[in-house]
């Protein structure tokens, strides 16, 4: 597929914001057709999973796809003849210092590996100037032009440090847009406590602060209580769901914009907000259709859905069509700013803060290091005291349930003890994971009554 230019990008890009909603329409389907069939051309796995398509077919006729499927077909998904996935992964190991493209001319990343095993994501350079420019016109538009620049102003990322972590990739990119500067951008690891956090912030005094959700809410305590002491102009918040109250809270507490960002590995920037709390799609580039359980349409509006089925319209080498997420949300028929774009409501992938040994932390740290224990399926954090937590679990046949467990709890042992948590014990149950009363559905984090 033939790359595009920044400047053919921004036109493009431009052009959808101000189209009107059946303009775009037409655009997503000029651009769904392109996409399929190119796809049929150049990746065996999808020219036979597509092999049934009527002539004159419709997004609704196309077969879903999810990341097992990827996953057992990967060498055959992606477009790229010398695409392997063991060629991505060696890319996705290379030392954090490596900036170069995978086989020169891709980037790549990968998912968290929350729900199995992480899937590589390659993305072409068509793909990163479209969503590079989504950024820049629809996100970052309320912001004064050359702020989001670590030449002029100190930037800190609180993020997974990793290099296959899409947010640290981010910072990595943003670092070596300006030689010379590096003193003026940091990194700190998620898995920081608040107390470690607020130290460095507090030592580094950015102006510009990019974090998760959790952090963000957890940070914005720690200055309202008087322990934070930075007054950044600029918040920038990503990947996960920021709630209108969050949003609101760390909006009032920090007194500066707050951009929030609803991205994903596999489908890229999804939604994001305009000078507001609403996340708005951008829908000329990317598809979200709400299904259930079945993974069908779902035909109330008002009702939150069981999944999501996305469709990024701008990435040729690994095609991502009608591709199964578990995110839960509603699209709105309201409108909210000038672009016309639909509001898409979330109710996923959220992440908590929960104290410790008297110290602050992110459920997303608990995430962190769980995804890295071998045969470990499904798992649940449960609090039993301010000092105690439980580790409960599903693994994968063949692997010993308490050896496993037993590893995760030792491991997180570990990460209390390095943040300065004395007198706090985490154990492991062989008891099944507690699923809550109401929906019988199983969270990652829970809290015994009375803590």
């Amino acid at each position: 597929m033939k790359n595009i230019t920044f400047e053919e990008a921004q036109k493009i890009v431009r052009e959808g914001e101000l189209a009107t909603p059946e303009e775009r329409a037409e655009m997503r389907r000029e651009r769904l057709r392109t996409l399929v069939e190119y796809a049929r051309e150049n990746s065996p796995y999808l020219k036979e999973l597509y092999s049934g398509l009527p002539e004159n077919y419709d997004l609704g006729d196309i077969p879903v796809l999810d990341k097992a499927d990827g996953l057992a077909h990967y060498n055959d998904w992606v477009t790229d003849r010398e695409l392997t996935i063991d060629k991505v992964r060696e890319y996705l190991a290379r030392d954090a210092s490596d900036n170069s493209l995978l086989l020169g001319k891709y980037t790549a990343l990968q998912t968290s590996g929350s729900t199995g095993e992480p899937l590589p994501m390659v993305r072409d350079m068509h793909r990163n100037q479209i969503h590079t420019q989504l950024l820049l016109q629809r996100l970052m538009y309320p912001v004064p032009a050359g702020y989001y620049d670590h030449s002029k102003h100190k930037m800190a990322f609180i993020v997974h440090i990793s290099t296959s972590a899409s947010s640290y990739g981010s910072y990595l990119k943003t670092k070596a847009r300006r030689p010379g500067f590096e003193d003026n951008i940091t990194a700190i690891s998620i898995l920081d406590s608040a107390e470690q956090m607020v130290k460095k912030l507090n030592d580094f005094r950015p102006e510009i602060l990019v974090a998760y959700p959790p952090s963000l809410v957890m940070l914005a305590e720690e200055k309202a209580g008087g322990m934070l002491d930075i007054n950044p102009g600029l918040i920038v918040s990503s990947a996960e769901l920021l709630t209108e109250e969050s949003y609101h809270r760390i909006h009032e507490v920090f007194g500066c914009p707050v951009l929030n960002n609803y991205c994903m590995t596999e489908g890229g920037e999804i939604a994001m907000t305009h000078d507001c709390p609403h996340l708005h799609i951008n829908d000329d580039w990317v598809i979200v259709e709400p299904v259930d359980k079945d993974r069908r349409p779902v035909k109330n509006s008002d009702e939150f859905s069981d999944g999501i089925l996305v469709t990024d319209l701008s990435n040729f080498v690994q095609p991502i069509i009608r591709y199964y997420v578990s995110d839960s949300v509603r699209i709105r028929s309201e409108r909210f700013d000038c672009f016309g774009l639909p509001v898409m409501e979330i109710r996923g992938r959220s992440w908590e803060s929960f104290k410790l040994g008297g110290k602050s932390f992110s459920t997303k740290g608990l995430e962190v290091k769980a995804k890295f224990c071998k045969g470990l399926c499904q798992y649940q954090f449960v609090q039993t005291s301010a000092d105690s937590m439980e580790v409960r679990g599903i693994v994968a046949a063949g692997y010993d349930k308490a050896e496993v467990l037993g590893s995760l709890a030792k491991t997180l042992d570990e990460y209390f003890a390095q943040a300065g948590c004395t007198g706090v014990t985490v154990s492991f149950s062989e008891e099944a994971p507690i699923r809550n009363e109401r929906g019988g559905k199983t969270p990652m984090f829970k809290k015994k009554e009375g803590i």
